[in-house]
C-alpha cells in the first residue's frame, strides 16, 4: 500500500509543478465560461424570459457545467502523458528494472491526474459561484459526475497512450474528443446536430449534463419537466457504466499492448 501512496505523491508533485498547466485547468476554463455568458446572455436579451432560478442566473449556470464538464473529459492529458513517458518513453527501462511494480505507477498516475482535475473543478466552481451568480446545486449528484467524467477521462488517455507514438498526439486527439462531445450536446460555441437520445444516453457529456440539470435545474431544463432525484442518479448510473466499461478496457489493451 505504501508503495501506490508514494507513487501517487511523486504523480502529484509533476501535476502541480507546471504552473502553465495549473493555470489551463483554472483560470481558461473561467474566462471561456465568462465570454460564452456574456454572449449567450446577449442572444437571449431580446427575449422576454425571467432567466433566474432561486436567485441565480440560469444562462452562467447551464455555460460553467458544460465548460467544467468539457475540461474534465480533457483531462485524461495528463494520466496519458505520465503512462506514455514512464511506460513507453525512454524512461520504462528504468521503470522495469525498479522493484516496485508497474500498477503501482499506472495506480499513482490515476490517482493524481484524478485529484488534479477534481481540485481544478473545485476551484472553478467556486469562483463562478461566489462572482458570476451561479448556482452550484446539488452536490450529491453533481460530486460523483464531475469525478466520473474526470475518471473516465483517465481511461481515455492511457488507452490513448497504448497507440500514439509522439506524446504530443495525446493532447491533440483528447481536446478533440471532448470538444466534439461539448459540440453534439450543444454546449460549445460550435453545436453539431445529434438525435436526442444520443445526446442524452450516448453521448457522456450529455449523459454527465443531464445528471446536473435534472438534480439542480428542474424547472429550467426540459421544457419545464419537473424530474426526481431517481432520474438523476439514472444518469449517473449511465455515466458510471461507460466510465467501467472504459476502466476495463484501459486495463485490458494496458496489459496486452508492449510497452
Amino acid at each position: 500500500m505504501m508503495t501506490y501512496l508514494i507513487t501517487t505523491k511523486h504523480y502529484l508533485k509533476r501535476s502541480f509543478s507546471k504552473p502553465i498547466e495549473v493555470a489551463l485547468m483554472t483560470l481558461l476554463p473561467v474566462g471561456i465560461i465568462i465570454i460564452m455568458a456574456m454572449i449567450n446572455l446577449n442572444i437571449f436579451a431580446e427575449f422576454d424570459f425571467d432567466f433566474t432560478y432561486r436567485g441565480y442566473n440560469v444562462v452562467t449556470t447551464v455555460t460553467t457545467f458544460f465548460i467544467v464538464l468539457m475540461f474534465q473529459f480533457m483531462s485524461g492529458v495528463y494520466a496519458g502523458e505520465f503512462i506514455f513517458h514512464d511506460l513507453r518513453g525512454a524512461n520504462r527501462w528504468r521503470l522495469k528494472a525498479s522493484p516496485v511494480p508497474t500498477s503501482a505507477f499506472v495506480f499513482g498516475a490515476i490517482t493524481a491526474s484524478m485529484i488534479f482535475s477534481l481540485v481544478s473543478a473545485a476551484f472553478v466552481l467556486v469562483i463562478v459561484h461566489v462572482f458570476f451568480d451561479v448556482y452550484v446545486g446539488n452536490m450529491i449528484v453533481i460530486a460523483p459526475v464531475i469525478a466520473l467524467a474526470a475518471l473516465m477521462s483517465q481511461f481515455m488517455g492511457i488507452i490513448i497512450a497504448m497507440f500514439v507514438k509522439k506524446s504530443g498526439a495525446i493532447d491533440g486527439i483528447i481536446i478533440v474528443i471532448s470538444f466534439a462531445m461539448s459540440s453534439l450536446v450543444g454546449g460549445f460555441f460550435i453545436t453539431i446536430p445529434a438525435p436526442e437520445f444520443v445526446r442524452n444516453y450516448i453521448i457522456p457529456t450529455g449523459v454527465a449534463f443531464r445528471a446536473i440539470a435534472t438534480s439542480s435545474l428542474n424547472p429550467v431544463v426540459a421544457n419545464g419537466q419537473y424530474y426526481t432525484i431517481g432520474d438523476s442518479f439514472l444518469y449517473v448510473g449511465i455515466l458510471a457504466g461507460a466510465t467501467l466499461v472504459f476502466g476495463i478496457a484501459a486495463f485490458i489493451i494496458a496489459r496486452r499492448r508492449p510497452t
